[in-house]
This record gives C-alpha cells, structure tokens and sequence, in this order.
C-alpha cells in the first residue's frame, strides 16, 4: 500500500457479558466481571478502566431472560465518575431491587458508551481520537478478524471486518482498532449517531483549512508518540487540535505494519471497485497524504461531525 466473565459466585445465572458502543465514539472490554449475593440482594460489579478523564460515560446493564424480555436496572451504585487513565473504578447493581430473580436464567448486557472529546477545525467539528467501536450503528456486532485466515477470508468475501495493529487490545487503547473499508461502507453504519466516517472532499476542505498538504500534517500529528527519523524527532506541532497518532495499518495479506512511523485514516470515498481514498502522516515529513488503498486492509478511522 505505501508509496513512499469471569468467576460467577451464582451458578443459576448465565452472565454474557456484552460491550457495545452504540450511541458512543468508543468502547472497552470489560474484565473481571462478577456475580454474587449479598444477603437479598444480587450484586453485579466489575472494574472499569477509565482510558480518557477528560471524557464522559454512559454505563447501561440490561438483563434479558429466556424469552427475550429485558429488564434495565434502575438501583446503581458505584463510581462512575471521571477517572484516571489505569485507575480502577468498581461500578455495582443492585439488581435483586428491580426484580431480577435468583433462581432465573439471565443474558447480561453491559454496555460502555463513551464519547471523546471533538475540536472545531474550520467549519468541522473532527473527533480527536481514533474509532473503537465493535458494532455497527444498528447494533449488529462487527467480526473481529482474530487470526490471519480470518482477515484473508473477509477480504476475499468482502466482507466487514476489525482488528488491533498485533492483535494486540494494548494497542486498541492508544490506536483505536483497524478496520477494513468493507466495514467503513456497510449500510448499517459504522460511526455512531451524530457522527460519520469523513468522504475524499471533508479531507480535501481539512487540508486547505491548515494551509495545504505540504504543511497540513505538521498541524495534525500528535505532539508525542511519533518515530524519530534520521536523529530527527517525527512529532508535530498539532496546532489544530486533531491528535494524529501513528497507529500503522493492516495489508489485504494480513501483515502489519507502521506503527510508530504513520497513521492511515480511510474516507467513505471510493476510488475504483476495490480500492478506497485514504490519508497518511508519516514521522518523517509535516505533509497530509492522499492515496488509495486496497478495501481489504485494515485502517484507522477518524469521524467527523454531521
């Protein structure tokens, strides 16, 4: 492509344990999830990694019983305020209080909704950091591509499909995830409400904004996190506020590549039948790229603002 959940203390409760992202920019696993009982009470509770203190949260339980019938929670306790990135915070239900039965079998739902923080850049309103979502708009789930068969396959079927640069969810906290442009286009909508994935010309009005694409990047990288490139320091200046990182990419073949070195963010704009318009930043230069890329690689998605 480049040219230049845990341990349940109840065992009359089937816990599935479900992060989406529906109305939010970005999503976390969830771990450590646990079930128990407190005297009449049955008390949900889990530890949330808060990744970003200058953000806001939406955390929603649902439990759905065998006949598809959800009960939402109503009885909270916990922190849920900000946090600290790598602090712990323990969120707990009272669940027993709306009417969850001990003896019944539940699929629970928990979902993390988060949206980050945007800046204005001209007339656009740009999220500052990478997509992280693993469902659609709709709430359908988008397959992860766990292993190298798995991404070959949605290529060659093309079909939607995300991964972590490595495989590695490390990487999804700073990066965000990769995701192919058969995703990037699926009907059912890959950015959240508000929000939708960026065509070739809201690139094109970004980079005339910062003054052209030999100085645009300079403004759009990030001021940290970057390569050095013969003894020279690759961070930008990000005067505009966009936060570009170097999350590298995915090839159709499966390898990974860049991080560290560039960042790639897919347009919705195609440029034939199988390929789409992206754009780079690379450690070594201040320039915003435009090239296109095959569909079935994997790329970073920035969103911005209806």
């Amino acid at each position: 492509m480049k040219l230049k959940l845990g341990n349940t203390s109840m065992k009359s409760l089937f816990l599935f344990v479900l992060i989406s992202a529906i109305t939010g920019l970005y999503s976390q696993t969830i771990e450590n999830v646990d079930f128990r009982a407190l005297g009449k009470t049955i008390v949900v509770s889990y530890d949330f990694l808060h990744p970003k203190a200058d953000t806001s949260i939406n955390v929603v339980l649902v439990f759905i019983d065998q006949q598809g019938v959800s009960i939402v929670p109503k009885a909270i306790s916990g922190d849920i305020k900000y946090v600290k990135p790598g602090e712990g915070k323990r969120i707990t239900w009272d669940v027993l209080a709306d009417g969850i039965s001990l003896s019944g079998k539940y699929k629970a739902e928990v979902s993390i909704q988060r949206t980050a923080s945007s800046v204005k850049i001209g007339t656009q309103v740009w999220a500052t950091e990478n997509l992280n979502v693993d469902r659609f708009r709709n709430g359908d789930p988008i397959p992860q591509a766990k292993t190298n068969k798995e991404w070959l396959r949605a290529g060659e079927n093309q079909q939607p499909a995300w991964c972590y640069y490595e495989n590695d969810p490390k990487n999804g906290e700073t990066y965000g995830k990769l995701y192919n442009w058969y995703a990037v286009n699926d009907q059912r909508g890959l950015a959240p409400p508000g929000w939708h994935i960026p065509t070739d010309e809201e690139w094109t009005q970004l980079t005339t904004f910062l003054g052209g694409k030999e100085v645009a990047g300079e403004k759009m990288k990030s001021t940290n996190g970057w390569n050095e490139y013969l003894g020279k320091i690759g961070n930008g200046t990000n005067t505009s506020g966009f936060s570009g990182l170097p999350g590298g990419y995915r090839d159709d073949g499966g390898k990974f590549l860049g991080v560290g070195g560039y960042g790639d963010w897919w347009s919705s704009s195609e440029t034939n039948s199988n390929t789409g318009w992206y754009r780079s930043l690379y450690c070594d230069d201040g320039n915003l790229y435009k090239s296109s890329a095959n569909e079935a690689e994997g790329l970073s998605v920035r969103c911005i603002k209806d």
